[in-house]
């Protein structure tokens, strides 16, 4: 049953977050990627009922995407990541969660970065799927994929040809994209609410400090276990910036073969079975 959480920003702007919440243990909070029409329960619709036998898992969206509030600016800091962590910290204090595991993909993973940095103790273990916030050596700029997603909602707006080209970046095998699956994302996308205020879009002048969140001195100081999950055809965040995370002192590094942005949905199966086994041993 889907439910509402809500609060208001440091700056009084009120915001609302949308979730449900399956199964019974320690919290388990699942974060989705930034691309259009991203929800929660889009991205892990193949991973939650695993999940849900062991965990009470909470499955959000994060404002911006989804039913929740359209003002992820609205919490103030530097960044959409930074942004993203304020919100998830707000939600924690509203539905009562002291401390959580946080499970993220993309962008998700980059806000969970984020929170484990400025709230360790409200932080368990971490699950990093491709996060934002790396750097490639060799790199000129974004990747196409990052640069679809931050232009999604320039110029014309949504289209279907525009998601289908970024829905084509998240994936190895594109046998997986369906027509449905294209359709269900951009009706998404295409909430006036959402095309009135985009999430994420081009930074006037480029990215500065608050995208590159593997260069924060913070990282080499978390203490929290980690476990960092990337396919290794990655179009959207490279492979090679998996390098930039090393830093972080009680991270593991998984690379799957045959395997896009969205390992939790391209390879279900095997992202369970290692999230279950590492949030599951101590």
């Amino acid at each position: 049953m889907s439910s509402f959480a809500q609060g208001t920003t440091a700056n009084g702007s009120a915001w609302k977050i949308h979730y449900q919440v399956i199964g019974q243990g320690p919290d388990l909070i699942l974060l989705h990627g930034g691309g259009p029409g991203a929800t929660g329960l889009s991205n892990y619709s193949k991973n939650i009922q695993d999940f849900s036998e062991a965990y009470r898992v909470w499955v959000i969206d994060i404002p911006g995407w989804g039913m929740s509030s359209k003002n992820l600016n609205a919490f103030g800091d530097i960044g959409p990541f930074q942004n993203g962590a304020c919100a998830l910290l707000g939600f924690m204090d509203e539905v009562g969660i002291a401390r959580a595991h946080l499970v993220g993909n993309s962008l998700g993973g980059s806000v969970a970065l984020c929170l484990a940095m400025s709230h360790p103790d409200r932080v368990d273990r971490l699950v990093l799927m491709g996060p934002g916030g790396g750097t490639v050596p060799g790199a000129t700029g974004p990747t196409q994929g990052i640069l679809q997603l931050q232009n999604y909602y320039q110029g014309e707006g949504p289209t279907l040809e525009k998601l289908s080209a970024f829905i084509e970046n998240l994936v190895f095998d594109q046998s997986l994209i369906t027509p449905a699956l294209i359709q269900q994302r951009f009706e998404a996308s295409a909430d006036p609410d959402i095309c009135a205020n985009p999430p994420i879009v081009p930074r006037p002048g480029g990215p500065g400090k608050e995208t590159f969140i593997s260069r924060d001195p913070r990282l080499a100081e978390l203490p929290h276990r980690t476990l960092f999950i990337w396919g290794l055809q990655d179009k959207v965040n490279p492979a090679a910036a998996m390098e930039s995370f090393k830093q972080v002192p009680h991270a593991d590094f998984m690379l799957l073969n045959h395997c896009g942005h969205w390992a939790q949905w391209e390879h279900p199966k095997r992202f369970n079975d290692l999230v279950l086994s590492f949030l599951g041993n101590p």
